[in-house]
């Protein structure tokens, strides 16, 4: 089985269990209680300038510890103070050690903007993001069907969230492009090997579609990759593991925004 699919098969039994312990009417009720600030990360993008999607991570199928025992709220302030645009926090628990319990922590202490970033494929997890504190959600093209993009798109709009598309290749942009997702992000890393291209990103860029904010994403380690993607056209970074290993992470990001 290909390891995507076994994180989705995965996913599957933790949103079972989760809506054993929570019902999606008590989600709704948490989120009526708390109102978190609405912010939006499109709005942002009115600075013309490499934007960084900073992302908590502890860990990810291929590499077991790039900081097992970070603490989020910690690195959320480092972040905050290196000039991110926005954070990704990984919330998956089974294969990249994440929480829910991470973004609400960092979202108590930061105003950024907060990506959910997980295999989300349940309205469940929609409302889930939302009463955590999140902002935007990441769908993966490659896990939903036309329908599933366009319902979980159109509910995280309803709750005042953005969504982050990603594709690993051009043709599963299709089922999304009348969905109106707010940004299009291009992920190089081959899921079956894990290794990343930069490259791809590059050679992408020049089919992707106009009028959608572009994210590249992984594999981006240094001020130059910034830089060369930035003129191919994107606009966003997201990057993880490169700040996630370093000691004074926001002097990285600075490096990163020049």
């Amino acid at each position: 089985m290909h390891i995507l699919d076994q994180i989705v098969t995965y996913t599957k039994d933790v949103i079972a269990q989760r809506k054993n312990g929570i019902t999606e009417a008590e989600l709704k009720t948490a989120i009526a209680e708390n109102a978190f600030p609405k912010l939006s990360l499109k709005a942002r993008l009115s600075d013309p300038k490499p934007h960084i999607i900073a992302e908590f991570k502890r860990k990810s199928p291929s590499k077991p510890d790039i900081n097992i025992q970070a603490n989020p709220v910690e690195v959320a302030l480092h972040y905050a103070r290196g000039g991110a645009s926005a954070m990704s926090i990984l919330t998956e628990p089974g294969y990249f050690s994440g929480s829910l319990e991470d973004l609400r922590a960092i979202r108590s202490q930061v105003d950024l903007p907060l990506l959910r970033k997980d295999f989300i494929i349940d309205p469940y997890q929609v409302y889930e993001a939302k009463a955590a504190g999140a902002n935007l959600i990441l769908l993966i093209g490659r896990i939903l069907s036309k329908q599933q993009i366009a319902d979980l798109c159109g509910l995280a709009h309803e709750l005042d969230m953005e969504v982050l598309f990603e594709i690993h290749q051009l043709d599963e942009w299709q089922p999304a492009e009348t969905s109106g997702v707010d940004f299009l992000g291009v992920n190089c890393r081959d899921l079956s090997r894990f290794q990343t291209n930069l490259n791809l990103l590059v050679d992408m860029a020049k089919a992707l579609p106009s009028g959608i904010p572009w994210v590249a994403e992984s594999g981006i380690s240094n001020p130059e990759d910034v830089r060369n993607l930035w003129q191919a056209g994107y606009q966003l970074f997201l990057i993880g593991e490169y700040l996630m290993r370093d000691t004074d992470p926001a002097k990285q990001l600075e490096m990163l925004r020049k």
